[in-house]
């Protein structure tokens, strides 16, 4: 496997060594996260129904692991087109456009006791109909642990969906204005060079 060599900003003559895994760590960082996420979920509640207080922390930093890899991971889209500053700017951007996807997250109706199971449509906004196709062609009764571990999973992967998305759209849009405006990276290059 050969790597790919990356000139350091500001520092002529230093390189970083780039592996041809780089783009996958982000998608296996957020499998690993939505896992984690719903083996936490229902290790600590051990009953049907939403998590305790107590893993709010853990909840808090699955969110923010989902937004960073989801933005990180079509990031291959726009390296070489835009300086590093450049693409940093670009990535915090699609983290932060990733907060309306939390408020429908976090924001979603209450369930009542013996009521229909909740939709990932209403947590999930893209893609919660998929995944509430799959959950109803699922032969898991509602309100079990299992039930749960599989809507937990769901529920995070669709939400790292959604950010990734969104950051495929902006850095396609973001590569688009580079290569309409040549000024852009030749803006870059004097940035990075000095």
């Amino acid at each position: 496997m050969s790597d790919r060599i990356i000139p350091v900003p500001g520092q002529p003559g230093r390189t970083i060594p780039r592996s041809r895994l780089s783009p996958v760590i982000p998608p296996l960082v957020a499998i690993i996260a939505c896992v984690a996420w719903a083996c936490i979920v229902v290790t600590v509640s051990r009953i049907p129904g939403p998590a305790p207080q107590s893993v709010l922390p853990v909840f808090i930093l699955m969110i923010v692991t989902l937004a960073v890899a989801g933005a990180a991971t079509p990031l291959p889209l726009i390296t070489g087109a835009v300086p590093v500053r450049r693409q940093r700017q670009a990535m915090l951007v699609a983290v932060a456009a990733s907060i309306p996807f939390v408020a429908a997250l976090l924001v979603n109706p209450d369930r009542w006791a013996g009521g229909p199971a909740p939709l990932l449509a209403d947590r999930v906004p893209i893609f919660g109909w998929f995944f509430d196709g799959i959950m109803s062609a699922l032969p898991l009764a509602a309100d079990t642990p299992a039930y749960n571990l599989v809507f937990s999973a769901f529920g995070a992967l669709g939400f790292y969906l959604e950010c990734v998305l969104v950051a495929t759209l902006l850095y396609a849009a973001l590569r688009l204005i580079v290569t309409r405006s040549p000024g852009i990276r030749e803006e870059g290059h004097l940035d990075e060079d000095g």
